[in-house]
């Protein structure tokens, strides 16, 4: 039987996560990670068989701390879908090469911006949740939803890219303040139906 190699996939996976991490995706190519691992090129392709497969595993693993992120905010007790918000937010304040590559490439690609909302994992859990802590119905919820994820995307684009700054609490009062004002209209407009 051959040796178990020492560098494992968990290995590989976790050196390319740190160069996205510190220099973008554009840094993970093979002679990088390779350079982080201590190592040739060899174990890389001994678990991946192109850096192309790395990539696409990097972007899963990456899909899937955020997901993680994300549905420890909803659970966490309070207003869960205002910490997800905030999560969001943290999410681009901490890990803003990831938050870039899952949310500010060219990967999320939906033909209109009200597609985008509603359309990842979990959201169908989301509009459930605000349909029940608002009253609205499905629809309105969605329509809740997209506004909400709107202000809060952009606020972490601002943030992610370096162009401004906000601290929680400022997220939270401005979250609350757009939550309470959609609700507003989509109430009235759910008594207009």
């Amino acid at each position: 039987m051959p040796p178990k190699p020492k560098v494992t996939r968990e290995i590989v996976l976790n050196a390319a996560l740190e160069l996205l991490r510190d220099e973008g995706m554009d840094a993970v190519n093979a002679r990088n990670v390779a350079k982080k691992l201590g190592t040739s090129t060899q174990p890389i392709f001994s678990h991946f068989a192109s850096m192309e497969e790395l990539r696409e595993a990097l972007y899963a693993y990456a899909e899937h701390l955020y997901n993680t992120v994300m549905l420890t905010a909803m659970q966490g007790g309070g207003n869960g879908f205002l910490e997800m918000g905030l999560a969001y937010i943290r999410f681009a304040r901490t890990e803003k090469k990831l938050f870039q590559l899952l949310f500010m490439s060219n990967r999320l690609q939906q033909e209109k911006v009200a597609e985008i909302a509603g359309s990842t994992e979990g959201d169908d859990q989301v509009i459930a949740m605000i349909g029940s802590m608002t009253g609205l119905s499905p629809d309105l919820a969605r329509k809740l939803y997209a506004g909400i994820w709107y202000t809060t995307h952009g606020i972490a684009s601002l943030i992610a890219t370096n162009s401004s700054t906000m601290d929680d609490a400022e997220a939270r009062d401005a979250l609350g303040n757009v939550f309470k004002g959609l609700l507003v209209v989509l109430k009235k407009e759910g008594e207009e139906l």
